[in-house]
């Protein structure tokens, strides 16, 4: 008698997912739309794929019971009550890093829409974390003999103080967003640390809106003398008051949370995910990431 394979269910739409998803043999793999989440429940599913929308919490984990696996084809755990899964001793994967190297391009391709290459060698450049995206934006700018220091409290010995940061002609947010530990960052950017900041800096955030107080990112965009390169907000999307208020903001870029969704960061945080279940659950190696990137013509920007 044939065992039943254990059910993988992903959200349609997920870049690359049909493509490496169907490289397992020991998996049922099944999709389904966002909007019907809920349902799949029936089924039965062993291993259940979400975008960050979907809440890892106590409820949702005890609306799908079989679950044994949750994941993320992204880097972000906000959405993760780590203390639930712990309680009812479930998996959670996702792909850390995955889009980084994207993040960091969107970050120095800011930086030229203001400067000339040759113009950042003159500036002084601080980033705040120096985790995934911290390092590849540090090593871009490295890499282009910009003077760039860091902020990152696990990096003691790396790590410049703060004020010294804060003080650069351009700060950078890279942090995740936590509210427990000995770094929390929820709310970390104050309305002081903004008033703070000299007449024409350039303030980039790309990695939470909620890092940032809800005042101090009023009192961020009233300012006219500091040039903001932001990609995420609070809430998301922004409410009609905030957009209002968006829409009137000078001397800026805004964006809606897409400085991750290169191809690579898309596939590849999805390969990552496959690589993890792969050997989770002893079935056969994947074919190399490169073999399922897409031609551009056939790449469409999916939001997820």
């Amino acid at each position: 008698m044939e065992l039943k394979k254990p059910i993988l269910y992903y959200p349609e739409g997920t870049i690359g997912a049909k493509e490496i998803f169907s490289s397992f043999e020991k998996l049922e793999v099944r999709s389904y739309p966002n909007d019907r989440i809920r349902e799949i429940s029936r089924d039965e599913p062993t291993i259940l794929i979400a975008n960050t929308r979907f809440q890892v919490n106590r409820d949702n984990i005890q609306n799908f019971p079989t679950v044994k696996i949750f994941a993320t084809v992204s880097s972000g755990t906000d959405h993760v009550d780590f203390n639930a899964l712990k309680e009812f001793r479930k998996i959670f994967l996702n792909a850390p890093g995955c889009n980084a190297g994207s993040v960091a391009e969107y970050c120095f391709a800011g930086l030229l829409n203001r400067f000339k290459e040759s113009e950042l060698k003159g500036l002084k450049i601080g980033l705040v974390g120096h985790g995934h995206t911290g390092k590849e934006f540090y090593k871009i700018l490295i890499s282009k003999g910009v003077n760039c220091i860091f902020y990152d409290p696990f990096y003691k010995t790396e790590s410049r103080p703060l004020s010294e940061v804060l003080d650069a002609s351009v700060l950078s947010f890279h942090v995740p967003l936590t509210k427990d530990g000995p770094e929390p960052t929820f709310r970390f950017v104050s309305t002081s640390l903004i008033d703070s900041l000299k007449s024409g800096t350039i303030f980039i955030n790309t990695s939470r809106g909620e890092i940032l107080s809800r005042e101090a990112f009023n009192r961020l965009i009233a300012r006219n003398d500091i040039f903001k390169i932001l990609d995420v907000f609070d809430p998301e999307p922004p409410t009609l008051e905030m957009g209002r208020k968006l829409s009137e903001v000078k001397h800026s870029i805004l964006t809606p949370h897409v400085a991750g969704y290169s191809q690579l960061g898309r596939i590849g945080g999805t390969y990552r995910v496959a690589e993890k279940l792969s050997i989770l659950y002893q079935d056969k190696p994947l074919p190399p990431l490169n073999f399922f990137y897409k031609h551009p013509e056939n790449l469409k920007l999916l939001l997820f």
